[in-house]
């Protein structure tokens, strides 16, 4: 078998306000850990965006990246009218400046509701320039992802730490809704990734570990000993998330 090139969408930089048994600040440090197990290039986000504000954390974790070749920036997303965040046009210049291409969404934690009327203008520009958008598991119910999926078919979907039991509820939404993803960090169901291969192709699972609050080794297992083919195994583990980042349009 040849090389796998593993590509991390799902990294986390910086001290939480809970403390855990893992935490890693340093992204060297980051760097070194992962490609000691074969991850050299990802995407990063920072526990500042989530548990602080993402004006805060935003900055900080594309200053990060900068340090790391291979790994880009994960902007935290917020709607605009209040005022405490940029418009959606703004937004875009903005990321474009910093070289993001990725954003996610904590709606819960950041308190406000995925709905048209609130966030519709910001998913509308995030798909003029097809940015991934990544929707926690946690934070975003599968039947709010299908609805967002309808509302923006251009818009790449990434529902991460999808959960082992989610099977019955997101065949559907991979049925209707050809831009959603998941990312497999919590996927851990026997066989589950064959099945999804088999009936949807390998182009609907994006690799990702959690790290550093998971073991990377846990993610990685999973895909080498999927019984699939090489060429689906190398999808999942960096082409199909490389691939939806290379076609983001920012200017």
């Amino acid at each position: 078998m040849a090389k796998i090139e593993f590509f991390d969408v799902n990294v986390t930089l910086g001290r939480p306000r809970v403390p855990k048994f893992c935490v890693v600040t340093d992204p060297l440090v980051m760097r070194a850990e992962l490609a000691a197990v074969g991850i050299e290039g990802g995407l990063v986000r920072h526990t500042l965006s989530a548990e602080w504000h993402p004006t805060m954390g935003n900055p900080e974790v594309t200053r990060l990246a900068s340090a790391v070749p291979g790994f880009g920036p994960v902007w935290a997303v917020l709607p605009h009218w209040t005022g405490e965040f940029p418009a959606p046009d703004e937004l875009l210049r903005e990321m474009s400046a910093s070289g993001v291409r990725a954003v996610i969404m904590y709606p819960g934690q950041h308190g406000f509701p995925i709905r048209r009327s609130v966030t519709g203008p910001l998913f509308e520009a995030l798909e003029s320039a097809r940015v991934m958008v990544l929707l926690p598991a946690a934070e975003v119910r599968l039947e709010v992802v299908e609805q967002v999926a309808t509302d923006h078919p251009a818009l790449p979907i990434v529902v991460s730490e999808v959960g082992h039991s989610s099977a019955r509820e997101l065949y559907p939404v991979f049925m209707k809704c050809p831009n959603v993803h998941i990312e497999l960090s919590g996927y851990m169901v026997h066989r589950g990734i064959e099945d999804i291969v088999g009936r949807f192709g390998d182009g609907r699972v994006l690799f990702g570990t959690r790290y550093p609050l998971f073991n990377p080794g846990c993610a990685i297992a999973n895909v080498m000993y999927a019984n699939i083919s090489d060429d689906a195994r190398k999808s999942i583990a960096s082409g199909n998330a490389k691939k939806l980042l290379a076609e983001v349009t920012l200017k």
